[in-house]
């Protein structure tokens, strides 16, 4: 693939692990009731902490394997099967793991932007095991830009989230999640056997 294809490859694939429109649900629950500027700031710290959260993976990331003492054909197989167990919760609930209000009612407002809205829903353990197994693959910079790009659309999302919810309401955007979830599942059984592969390949 060329430099375009591959970060529009990288982009997609971020997207729909990361899927915003899951996390919009839960912002959406957060941020009623809310004024403007409030809801921009919780848009703000949600997309800024997956932001940094996916940075900080891309680039430690490898290195904490190599302390570790784990190999990319593991991290391939692992990332893979936490990558399709995130996919199957998304087909089969229209949600993605921790998606539920439940548990975070007692929360100071003006953290849950970080918890749960940044991590775990947007930056989880899918999307941090993919952008490690991306900065193995492909040019730093292409990686970068594609986090660049998805944290951004995120952001417009969720700043927009409530007339989106308007049009597609609550099952639109399960039914767009449960799509999502085909296509990650997909991309979680590739690693798993580009995991395999490699791991009878080295052994």
């Amino acid at each position: 693939m060329n430099p375009l294809d591959q970060f529009l490859y990288i982009t997609i694939e971020l997207f729909v692990v990361v899927d915003p429109f899951a996390a919009m649900i839960m912002f959406i629950t957060f941020a009623k009731g809310e004024t403007v500027k409030e809801r921009r700031r919780l848009a703000n710290d949600a997309t800024w902490a997956s932001f940094f959260i996916l940075l900080f993976f891309a680039f430690a990331g490898y290195y904490i394997l190599l302390y570790f003492g784990i190999s990319i054909a593991a991290l391939e197989i692992a990332g893979g099967i936490l990558i399709l167990l995130t996919s199957i919760e998304m087909v089969t609930e229209g949600d993605k793991p921790s998606g539920k209000k439940e548990g975070y009612e007692g929360q100071e407002k003006r953290d849950v932007g970080i918890v749960p809205l940044g991590t775990p829903l947007l930056a989880g353990p899918g999307a941090i095991s993919l952008v490690i197994l991306l900065m193995h693959d492909y040019s730093p910079i292409l990686v970068v830009s594609g986090i660049v790009v998805v944290s951004v659309v995120t952001f417009l999302l969720f700043i927009s989230s409530f007339f989106i919810y308007d049009i597609i309401k609550e099952k639109g955007a399960r039914a767009l999640t449960r799509v999502f979830g085909i296509l990650v599942a997909g991309f979680a059984v590739q690693y798993i056997l580009t995991g395999a592969l490699l791991f009878f390949h080295v052994a």
